[in-house]
């Protein structure tokens, strides 16, 4: 699933050693609210987690970005938990330029500035030391 939206809220950032590689690790989870469908009224939000320093460093409140991620349950001692996992991000164009403004560009053979966030990939693998 993609949706386009904002980043609401970043929560305190994570940080520990894996048990098992010995690697440090951090994470930077975030509250992602976006509009299922545009007849929405009320916005919907998920909580969302990057591994990605780069992404970490750049990612603001209030920042539009698209979010791609994806839904797993599982089952352990009886017990049921869902979790969302974040495989893509990517910054949004804040603004795009009017007829006009291309128009005006054209003519005078520049072209116009649109404030555009950098691209943002999350393309690492969580690994926990979960049981499950």
């Amino acid at each position: 699933m993609e949706f386009t939206g904002k980043v609401a809220k970043l929560l305190p950032l994570r940080s520990g050693t894996s048990a098992r590689t010995g690697n440090e690790w951090k994470a930077l989870p975030f509250v992602f609210e976006y509009f299922e469908h545009p007849t929405d009224r009320y916005a919907d939000s998920v909580v969302l987690e990057t591994f990605d320093t780069k992404v970490m460093d750049t990612l603001k409140e209030g920042m539009e970005v698209r979010c791609g991620f994806s839904h797993r349950t599982r089952e352990y001692e009886g017990r049921y938990y869902n979790e969302l996992r974040l495989y893509k991000i990517e910054g949004v164009p804040t603004e795009q330029p009017s007829a006009n403004m291309q128009e005006a560009a054209a003519a005078q053979g520049t072209t116009p500035q649109t404030n555009v966030a950098a691209p943002l990939t999350d393309n690492t693998e969580k690994t926990d030391d979960l049981p499950f």
